[in-house]
């Protein structure tokens, strides 16, 4: 149980929202940087919801998983992931917010509650994330680091121009698309997760179609592609919670 929802995990991570720094800027930030920040931030206020049927590849190591089904996502964090089988029930579900992360494994008959706190995901999937930093993370609306003591604009690379931000013992990278805003790139370096994350399409008005994610020693990629994704459709809340049945068997790690 454990590899395989720490796989998944990864995955519904799965994948590097931004890092909390402590400390507030210090150095001078250029009224240009200032204001991708900004917009980096308007698109994040602007993300409510989206739904997508997700086909999910994980390489960690030696090893290698497929996952296939339906991925809720609602700011600020709140999401469910349902594996499919090709026919049949569901083979997994996975339910998070502010407060509890629920795994429930259907064939085997048992469930796990867990508390949502980037310590807990560090304890179970290996990577310290928190539900808030999942969210923007899988949505494509990555946030600029939070009280970043260090604000720059870099010049255009290969992959566009980027804005960098550091604080604490966490650098952010992010590319983006002068044009749009949409984010392209994401690198964090330092801290407990230095990894990378590219996306695919996205625009004004149009959602991500994917993201490959990868740590920056080699040891994880997870490659994620988004089937007919819809954003701002407002959808019931009510279709993230997990009720999981009484007669399973319960773990609880809160």
């Amino acid at each position: 149980m454990r590899a395989r929802f720490r796989a998944l995990g990864i995955v519904l991570l799965a994948l590097l929202g931004s890092a909390c720094a402590t400390a507030a800027p210090r150095l001078p930030v250029s009224p240009e940087a200032e204001a991708i920040r900004g917009r980096l931030e308007q698109r994040w206020q602007a993300f409510s919801d989206l739904r997508t049927q997700a086909e999910i590849r994980i390489r960690k190591r030696d090893r290698g998983q497929r996952l296939s089904g339906v991925l809720l996502l609602r700011a600020p964090a709140s999401l469910r992931f349902e594996a499919l089988a090709p026919f049949g029930p569901p083979l997994l579900l996975v339910a998070s917010d502010a407060e509890q992360v629920t795994v429930w494994e259907v064939l085997k008959s048992r469930a796990y509650l867990l508390p949502s706190s980037p310590g807990a995901t560090q304890r179970w999937l290996g990577l310290a994330l928190g539900a808030d930093d999942l969210v923007p993370l899988l949505s494509g609306h990555v946030r600029p680091l939070r009280e970043a003591r260090a604000v720059e604009l870099l010049p255009s690379d290969e992959m566009g121009p980027s804005l960098r931000l550091a604080g604490g013992d966490v650098t952010q990278r992010i590319w983006f698309d002068p044009a749009t805003g949409q984010t392209r790139q994401v690198e964090l370096a330092g801290g407990k997760n230095p990894m990378r994350i590219v996306y695919s399409g996205g625009g004004p008005l149009e959602p991500i179609v994917g993201l490959v994610l990868a740590t920056l020693d080699g040891g994880l990629e997870v490659d994620v592609r988004y089937r007919d994704p819809q954003v701002n459709t407002g959808f019931d809340p009510g279709l993230l919670r997990l009720t999981v049945p009484q007669h399973v068997e319960i773990q609880d790690f809160r």
